[in-house]
């Protein structure tokens, strides 16, 4: 199809035109429904793009839908990709444009038209039958919104594929980081669904090393391709995270972006274990008191590889009372500890965990951790983790919230961050819970109300 268009493409560009393009001999179905390219900035991304659209409008009554991060500039690069096809052989093929807004198609002689849509999990066209959605500069989308609008949209398509294309993000790229560590995971399982084509450099890369350049930069050296002498002026003088995001592909401050990353959560899963009787508990609620969660966390021991703690989410979503009922029943039938952030409001709960485990000695089952603490303890539970001394049991709700988490600087230590775009109150609750385990918080005085 490029060559059709009268383009050559880079020797990168047809690798993962070659790879995305698989399909079963038998079904003749796609092999991946799911296609996500990294790579960084001015390498080719529109040219390989254009020449997949071009691919799908040839076949009659095909729906192509394209979106950025905005529908202003959805519309604008809608333009521009018109244009660039308008200049090709291509265009003998158009029966008209639309440019007005709002109404904006390239519409084929066979039926087929080509789109741009809202990026909103709202609008991502949730009125159309889709063929192929293409979700250009997905880094800059927070949240998972213009996916869960998309992708329903193409449910009863055999054929369909959705192509997001990006460079790395930051700590706010929420769906590209979604899709960079599912991506990167599924890499090595042969039957996914999902096809990930990442060039970057090594996450502590030298700004200043020509192999960092061309492992992000395939297009480097070649007629078109990225210029050496650019990349150079610019690692002189970029700041070093702008330029390891833009033309190395490499995620800025990579700590910060995740605090623990999708392989090493996956390998600490162990269905087979649970808690256990001598336990304690976990309780965190968002700043907006929206949602919250409550977490159990028991250590087991393994024979022959000695123990570890195992994690199980017992309440998560938006009613609070329900929550903070169920850490009250939880905490007395098993003379468990309930652990909170001081600074938490689930602090604000104490006074009914403390009625309702009250013992005769009129001491209770509420334990406080400072702010020190909650830092200690989110370090530990990061390296244990880490060394899969902790377990889970697969529940999406904790493992989202671990995907979602980044970190914030505490002085010289971190804690985890809360975004708009995550609930995290799972995994703030397993910290909590399980430094109830392996420490000894503070032991509230019993007050009077």
């Amino acid at each position: 199809m490029a060559r059709l268009l009268g383009w050559e493409l880079f020797p990168w560009q047809e690798h993962a035109a070659d790879v995305a393009g698989e399909y079963d001999p038998v079904t003749k179905l796609p092999a991946h429904r799911s296609v996500g390219v990294a790579v960084a900035r001015q390498n080719g991304k529109t040219t390989l793009m254009l020449a997949r659209i071009a691919r799908q409008l040839i076949p009659p009554n095909q729906t192509v839908a394209y979106t950025a991060q905005d529908r202003a500039l959805a519309r604008t690069k809608w333009a521009e990709h018109v244009e660039l096809l308008m200049a090709t052989p291509f265009r003998d093929r158009v029966a008209r444009i639309d440019r007005s807004n709002h109404r904006e198609v390239l519409v084929m002689d066979n039926g087929s038209r080509y789109m741009p849509v809202t990026p909103t999990g709202k609008k991502a066209a949730r009125s159309l039958s889709l063929d192929l959605a293409v979700v250009d500069e997905a880094h800059a989308h927070e949240t998972m919104a213009v996916v869960s609008g998309i992708q329903p949209a193409m449910a009863a398509k055999p054929h369909a594929q959705i192509w997001l294309l990006s460079n790395a993000g930051n700590s706010r790229s929420g769906l590209w980081r979604h899709f960079t560590d599912v991506g990167r995971l599924e890499v090595a399982n042969p039957a996914s669904t999902m096809c990930w084509l990442e060039w970057c450099a090594e996450a502590d890369a030298d700004v200043f090393d020509r192999a960092a350049w061309a492992a992000a930069n395939p297009s480097m050296g070649y007629p078109g391709g990225v210029i050496e002498a650019a990349l150079s002026d610019g690692a002189l003088t970029m700041d070093r995270a702008t330029f390891l995001r833009e033309h190395l592909n490499v995620w800025a401050d990579a700590d910060a972006a995740t605090g623990i990353d999708a392989v090493t959560w996956a390998a600490c899963r162990r269905d087979d274990l649970m808690p256990g009787t001598q336990v304690a508990l976990g309780l965190d609620f968002t700043p907006e008191r929206d949602r919250g969660a409550l977490v159990v966390a028991g250590t087991v021991e393994i024979p022959g590889e000695g123990h570890v703690v195992a994690l199980e989410v017992i309440e998560a979503g938006s009613d609070l009372e329900r929550i903070v009922t169920r850490a009250g029943e939880v905490a007395a039938t098993w003379e468990a500890p309930i652990v909170i952030d001081r600074g938490n409001p689930a602090a604000s709960a104490i006074p009914a965990l403390e009625r309702a485990t009250r013992r005769f000695d009129g001491s209770h089952a509420v334990r406080l951790i400072s702010l020190s603490d909650m830092v200690r303890a989110c370090g530990d539970f990061h390296d244990a983790a880490t060394r899969a001394q902790l377990s889970h049991r697969g529940d999406y709700r904790l493992g989202d919230a671990v995907v979602g988490a980044t970190k914030r600087p505490v002085g010289e230590a971190w804690a985890w961050k809360r975004r708009a775009s995550a609930d995290i109150s799972p995994l703030v609750a397993a910290t909590l819970a399980r430094w109830g385990v392996v420490a000894a918080p503070e032991v509230v005085v019993p007050a009077v109300y």
